[in-house]
């Protein structure tokens, strides 16, 4: 099985076609979604992008009760769920930071 989950942030879904842009053309984005699966009913805890990625990462909406900071090593990730369970991942980010120890400041 293949998988590729692409999370942009600061990205509002009124700005890509396949979700219904009128005004802004993203041929590229839209013919990825042809392809693929999008997703249309996700909440977060916390529009931040770390507790966002903390959310969707456990399957918890845990900003309420914690602040801002990286994964902790009692949260189930998705990436480990998919290990478990035969499918390889790889993980491309700009925050290296948030799976470090200490990586909340």
């Amino acid at each position: 099985m293949k998988a590729i989950f692409v999370l942009f942030d600061s990205l509002t879904r009124s700005a890509i076609g396949c979700y219904g842009s009128a005004t802004i053309r993203t041929p590229n984005f839209d013919r990825f979604a042809r392809r693929g699966v999008t997703f249309d009913t996700h909440f977060v805890g916390g529009l931040p992008c770390m507790p966002a990625r903390r959310d969707l990462h456990t399957g918890r909406l845990n900003f309420m009760h914690r602040s801002r900071g990286p994964l902790e090593p009692f949260d189930n990730s998705f990436p480990e769920i998919m290990r478990d369970a035969g499918i390889h991942s790889h993980l491309v980010t700009d925050h290296m930071h948030y799976f470090e120890d200490g990586g909340a400041t």
